[in-house]
């Protein structure tokens, strides 16, 4: 009887999973696309800078965008991983409390 709604209560939990994680993946992804074009204008604004004083000022404040998205970027892939290891330990913590609840029905059966 608990194994079903066990089943059914862990799918759920694996749906949402599965779509928050493609959810940050696809923003990630667009993220980091944003980081490339912003350092390939860097690059190209690093070559005006010396005749053009705005595009020197400019190009310090893009830089520093540019840095605190790379830093987000990080922080939010460890924070996947760390996440992902965490629900590793969970499930694994899940299975032996079922393997110990079978033995344990098992048991009384006898």
């Amino acid at each position: 009887m608990i194994e079903p709604q066990l089943a059914s209560i862990t799918a759920r939990e694996v749906q949402q999973e599965i779509r928050l994680v493609i959810g940050v993946d696809e923003e990630v992804r667009r993220l980091e696309g944003n980081l490339r074009t912003v350092l390939a204008v860097l690059d190209d604004a690093e070559k005006r800078q010396v005749k053009e004083r705005a595009v020197s000022l400019w190009l310090e404040k893009l830089k520093e965008v540019s840095y605190e998205m790379d830093d987000v970027l990080d922080d939010n892939i460890k924070m996947m991983i760390e996440e992902s290891d965490e629900d590793e330990v969970d499930e694994e913590e899940d299975d032996k409390a079922l393997h110990d609840k079978k033995e344990d029905d098992e048991a009384e059966h006898l």
